[in-house]
């Protein structure tokens, strides 16, 4: 209520409405974690790295300029990103081939191995 007494009540619920009805994007989101992640490799394991990778990899929504934007000092996850997003559009040209026991492409463990994520 202190915020009541600096703006009018209306102000306060026209603010409160409008967080509200603002529309998850999440895919947006997918890419936040993924940046995240990306930022503290040390403290995060390869496996909940990877399952952030591919949930962002979605190809059901285009990324905006401000997904890709925290991963300028990650490019290598980048061009991963680019990669797999161009595979799951394209299978026949998928960079990888047979899937491990966890559904998780091969492929996609191996380049995972070098970004600095705990096993």
């Amino acid at each position: 209520m202190h915020i009541a007494i600096k703006w009018s009540m209306d102000d306060v619920q026209v603010a409160i409405i409008k967080v509200i009805q603002t529309p998850q994007r999440p895919l947006s989101t997918q890419f936040e974690r993924l940046a995240f992640v990306a930022e503290f490799p040390s403290y995060f394991s390869k496996a909940l790295a990877m399952e952030l990778f591919v949930n962002a990899s979605s190809i059901k929504h285009l990324p905006t300029l401000n997904d890709i934007l925290p991963f300028t000092a990650h490019t290598a996850i980048l061009a991963l990103l680019m990669q797999y997003r161009e595979g799951l559009g394209k299978p026949g040209g998928a960079p990888w081939i047979p899937c491990s026991s966890t559904g998780t492409p091969d492929w996609l463990n191996e380049n995972f191995k070098s970004l600095g994520f705990k096993s």
